[in-house]
């Protein structure tokens, strides 16, 4: 607890967090579409591996579902972890290893010119 969640937190300005929570609700790529996000999202060439980490509550496995099966060419890599959305932080080995492994894969594919 004292070296992860106090000294990521107790140092952060209240603001920053305030921030982050606006962004989550308001962030809409479907702005750029009309409120369409299976045309917002279809427009993505980019390779594109759709990275959810099991357990994540504040963004959901379920959700990453359906908006993958929009984006043309994309895949669903779910990231097992018990530490849910804080994975992405890395705290075992075995996170590290799975989101190197993910980020390597996806720099190892070969795109068509």
């Amino acid at each position: 607890m004292r070296n992860f969640w106090e000294a990521w937190f107790i140092p952060m300005d209240p603001n920053n967090l305030l921030t982050m929570a606006w962004k989550w609700r308001h962030g809409d790529v479907s702005k750029h579409t009309g409120g369409d996000l299976a045309a917002a999202l279809g427009r993505i060439k980019a390779k594109t591996f759709v990275t959810p980490f099991a357990g994540d509550m504040f963004f959901p496995v379920s959700d990453h579902e359906d908006e993958q099966a929009l984006i043309p060419d994309s895949e669903l890599r779910v990231i097992d972890s018990t530490w849910g959305h804080f994975a992405m932080f890395a705290i075992t080995d075995r996170d590290r290893e799975a989101i190197d492994t993910v980020i390597g894969d996806l720099l190892a594919t070969k795109i068509a010119t």
